[in-house]
């Protein structure tokens, strides 16, 4: 059970987590080593494992750490909390902002997660937390009886996740030069049309 070593500074995880992001980053493979991992955050490799257990609690810790500490608030409170229909937009440009946050390090757990078991929690564990925003941001236009003719809560939940997923914002801003800000438009205008009904 992971836990924290005895005469321990209070935060410990914290520098462990941020250094494992940092050198995250860095890499192009995501082989980061615990002693490196360790060695960065100014602890013991003991340290890192009585604190995390395995790879994969740490990588899950660590992509967790990064949304705490950038503003993603928006994300959740759009899919949450906004007012609705207002809170599709909001959510997609909430979300489209946050993309260049994470996007290095995303795409590496996406394509480690096809062999890696360890980076496979990670990336899930992400995927599922959209998922869960998405379908909860479907659910209250549909409840508000806001969907356009054809469309459930449930499809409509499936396209906004098809819609946003960091594979579409990586083909329109990393492959194609698209402006961020411009492809968040677009997305969100797309989705406004398909999506709600109107007048």
């Amino acid at each position: 059970m992971a836990g924290k070593t005895r005469n321990e500074p209070p935060d410990t995880r914290e520098r462990i987590v941020e250094a494992t992001w940092k050198l995250m980053e860095e890499s192009r493979d995501l082989q980061v080593r615990i002693a490196d991992i360790a060695q960065a955050a100014g602890v013991s490799r003991q340290a890192v494992y009585l604190h995390f257990g395995n790879r994969a609690n740490l990588l899950l810790a660590a992509v967790q750490h990064r949304d705490r500490t950038s503003p993603t608030g928006a994300i959740a409170r759009a899919a949450l909390k906004d007012p609705v229909p207002g809170a599709l937009g909001t959510y997609v440009e909430a979300w489209f902002a946050h993309i260049p946050r994470i996007q290095p390090v995303a795409q590496m757990l996406s394509a480690a997660s096809l062999t890696d078991p360890e980076a496979r929690v990670a990336w899930e564990d992400r995927m599922a937390l959209l998922r869960r925003l998405t379908t909860a941001l479907a659910g209250r236009l549909a409840a508000a009886g806001l969907l356009a003719p054809g469309w459930t809560a449930e499809r409509a939940a499936d396209w906004i996740w098809h819609r946003t997923h960091l594979d579409g914002w990586c083909h329109l801003v990393a492959d194609r030069g698209w402006d961020p800000a411009d492809a968040a438009r677009q997305v969100r205008l797309s989705l406004e049309r398909d999506l709600l009904r109107v007048g």
